[in-house]
């Protein structure tokens, strides 16, 4: 399974930043991106606020090949960007390490991303990347993916069951109703190994979850 990262980022080589930047009351919601050419993607966004005033300013970013409005919508107006010359170190980096980008905000204050990277060692390269460049990362949330069989939360499966099984003893009520005694019975271990389960679950529950 891979992990679900969300970042901050600003960096020079991010791409229509100097759109945004001449249009302040724009905020731009990355929806999806189109990998047609691993050089050039095609950015489908949503921009909202002054969107006349951003046709123009798409114009002038050295970073837009073209741009093109799709629709209007009840939330903005919708563009396909193809970028020129992306300043796709940044991008190419992202595709060598096999990342793959899930949304993002572009503001005056620079992007915000959420993408899937395949392990902690993508991750950290691609932080080291972007900072050897000049600019800034800053990890605001990081969870593990799960297939729909997993738990939730990056649980183990003996956490969650711990878990469910202390949940429906009443363990967690107040006042408590089961002792970690009753809930080693239930699921056929000691006393002390279900205590440390559910320590150990309740950490990784409160780590992904908040």
């Amino acid at each position: 399974m891979g992990l679900i990262a969300e970042f901050q980022h600003r960096s020079p080589d991010l791409p229509l930043t100097e759109a945004v930047a001449a249009v302040p009351d724009v905020t731009l919601y990355i929806e999806r991106i189109l990998v047609v050419d691993p050089d050039r993607p095609i950015v489908l966004c949503r921009a909202v606020g002054a969107a006349d005033d951003f046709a123009d300013a798409l114009s002038d970013d050295p970073t837009v090949g073209t741009h093109t409005a799709i629709r209007d919508t009840d939330g903005g107006e919708i563009y396909r960007i193809k970028l020129r010359d992306p300043p796709l170190p940044i991008y190419r980096k992202y595709v060598e390490l096999g990342t793959t980008p899930l949304g993002g905000i572009v503001t005056l204050d620079g992007w915000w991303g959420r993408a899937r990277f395949p392990d902690r060692e993508a991750l950290a390269e691609y932080r080291s990347f972007c900072t050897d460049r000049g600019g800034t990362f800053k990890l605001e949330r990081l969870t593990r993916e799960s297939s729909t069989d997993d738990p939730p939360f990056g649980l183990t499966r003996e956490q969650h069951d711990a878990l469910v099984a202390a949940h429906e003893a009443g363990y967690f009520a107040v006042p408590r109703e089961a002792s970690t005694e009753e809930i080693g019975d239930r699921l056929g271990i000691s006393a002390p190994s279900a205590s440390e389960r559910l320590r150990r679950g309740i950490d990784r529950l409160l780590e992904n979850a908040l």
